[in-house]
């Protein structure tokens, strides 16, 4: 009974440990997906609310802060209008109510509605639309990039949206899809080097 008990003890440790690694490994891909997102923030905007924006776009503070500091993934002014997006890559339960958080918290400091977005872009059903209480209701805009044709992404001239067509799609395309953003972007490379010669 005593070995069963260690080795019970000793698979709960490896599964903690396996799960703080994997939440390393999620921060340090979070930080690379602002940043490649940021730059598509056009493209994300007008796939997710349908309207174009403007070229001139100016990434504003990334922290805000109340009594609590809040730290959006993205969070930029275009076109007179602030824009959120928040980078989500698995289920997550306390999304509704932090994108509520979040639509405060710049409301706030920014007197201006957001528009807010979040991108899925991990496996399985996407995060709910909306936070729903019996007095109250924030909707928000879920952009599920299994549902969005990597092409989409692959044609543009910027290396950046190019390489977003690898989540884009379905799973099961993933390869075809890497070689073509691969392709794309050889040939953005080349006619950069034409432009500069």
């Amino acid at each position: 009974m005593k070995k069963i008990k260690k080795q019970q003890r000793k698979i709960k440790k490896q599964q903690r440990e396996k799960r703080k690694e994997y939440k390393k490994e999620l921060k340090r891909f979070d930080t690379i997906l602002k940043e490649i997102f940021s730059e598509a923030i056009g493209t994300i905007y007008y796939l997710a609310i349908g309207k174009k924006i403007g070229k001139k776009v100016r990434v504003i503070s990334a922290e805000i802060s109340l009594v609590k500091t809040f730290r959006p993934d993205i969070l930029v002014e275009a076109d007179g209008e602030i824009i959120q997006v928040e980078i989500q890559a698995q289920q997550d339960k306390t999304l509704p109510l932090r994108m509520f958080r979040y639509y405060y918290a710049i409301s706030e400091k920014y007197k201006k509605e957001p528009t807010q977005i979040v991108l899925f872009v991990g496996k399985g059903n996407p995060p709910p639309s909306e936070y729903k209480t019996p007095k109250l209701a924030l909707k928000y805009k879920v952009l599920d990039m299994k549902k969005i044709a990597p092409a989409v992404f692959i044609k543009s001239e910027k290396p950046a949206e190019v390489i977003l067509g690898i989540l884009a799609g379905k799973f099961k395309d993933k390869p075809k899809i890497i070689k073509k953003v691969k392709k794309r972007i050889v040939e953005i490379l080349k006619n950069e080097e034409k432009i500069i010669s």
